[in-house]
């Protein structure tokens, strides 16, 4: 077991009876509770927004993360020589099926509340005004340039990698879903959108993934990984979550308007947010990806990798291009 010293524990204010470590985190039973304390690469300036953050969603009484536990001197980090660590109160969970409907459910209806809640955030530390928001349509519409000027170049090479064949021969489906999806989006939509961001200090998690919600034995879903949430859209983080659970369950048209809907319940869906998010979920992100992976490889025939990707993905096209359909519909 690695040890925990003195330097680092002293600097909290809580008697440890006992820990263990597990990957990259020691767990701690304490006086005051079970804490988790964690190594963390981030910035002091981001590391002090986060905790900004924290306390508001703490103010509005949101218990679904693990909230920071501060040092004696008040500070959300604790410095061994030059490394950054930070405690966090924690509750045993363990992790959510992508297959169970009350597990997406219950995800869904957490990031909701998350957003709900995580809305006029003042910070001393981080100016909305100074946050370079990405603008989505703009970005999407460079992604579909470069996918473009990709079949091209794989069209012209003598020589041709299995994962290359299989490219050629369906991508053109999936540069008609990209089509479809900047179709519903426009620069000024997403320059609004960002506007009202930055109006309403709202906050986006920005890592909201598979791993990112797990759910205790009572049942209670707990957010983690906030680290590096900022000023953004919001509905970003739900569209690339959902994204995920439709891959996971073949593109079921039934889960996906189930899971928006239940969404838009706790939290209200702007037409401009539900305009982005039909953009979001039309646009064929694991086919970007897969682009975008390969234009930044060095080694053209070791595609045994994009060989499993692009299969795992035909497998549920048909159904993503239904759904699609009746998304652009909507």
């Amino acid at each position: 077991m690695r040890p925990l010293g003195k330097e680092l524990t002293s600097q909290y204010d809580l008697n440890i009876k006992k820990y263990q470590y597990v990957r990259s985190s020691y767990y701690l039973e304490t006086n005051k509770g079970k804490f988790a304390l964690r190594k963390v690469d981030l910035t002091k300036e981001q590391l002090g927004f986060s905790y900004e953050v924290d306390t508001h969603l703490s103010q509005c009484n949101f218990q679904e993360i693990n909230h920071i536990y501060a040092t004696r001197k008040k500070m959300p980090y604790a410095i061994l020589g030059d490394e950054y660590y930070v405690m966090q109160n924690y509750k045993p969970c363990e992790e959510t099926d992508f297959k169970d409907y009350d597990d997406l459910r219950g995800i869904v209806m957490t990031l909701a509340r998350f957003h709900k809640c995580a809305v006029g955030v003042q910070s001393k530390i981080r100016a909305p005004e100074k946050i370079k928001i990405k603008n989505i349509y703009e970005y999407y519409m460079k992604r579909q340039t470069e996918n473009n000027k990709l079949k091209k170049n794989i069209a012209m090479l003598k020589q041709k990698s299995n994962f290359e064949l299989l490219f050629l021969e369906d991508c053109e489906d999936y540069r008609k879903l990209e089509e479809m999806a900047l179709a519903n989006i426009s620069r000024e939509l997403a320059d609004k959108l960002i506007q009202v961001t930055l109006e309403s200090r709202s906050i986006r998690h920005k890592d909201f993934t598979y791993h990112t919600v797990n759910k205790t034995r009572e049942n209670q879903y707990i957010m983690s990984q906030v680290d590096l949430c900022n000023y953004d859209i919001q509905v970003l983080d739900f569209a690339q979550i959902l994204s995920k659970m439709m891959q996971k369950n073949e593109w079921d048209k039934r889960l996906l308007f189930n899971l928006i809907n239940e969404y838009d319940k706790e939290r209200t869906l702007s037409k401009d947010e539900m305009c982005l998010l039909k953009f979001m979920m039309i646009y064929p992100e694991k086919y970007n990806g897969i682009c975008l992976k390969y234009m930044s490889s060095r080694r053209r025939w070791n595609y045994s990798m994009f060989e499993q990707k692009w299969q795992n993905m035909l497998s549920y096209k048909s159904q993503q291009i239904e759904v699609a359909k009746e998304l652009q519909n909507w």
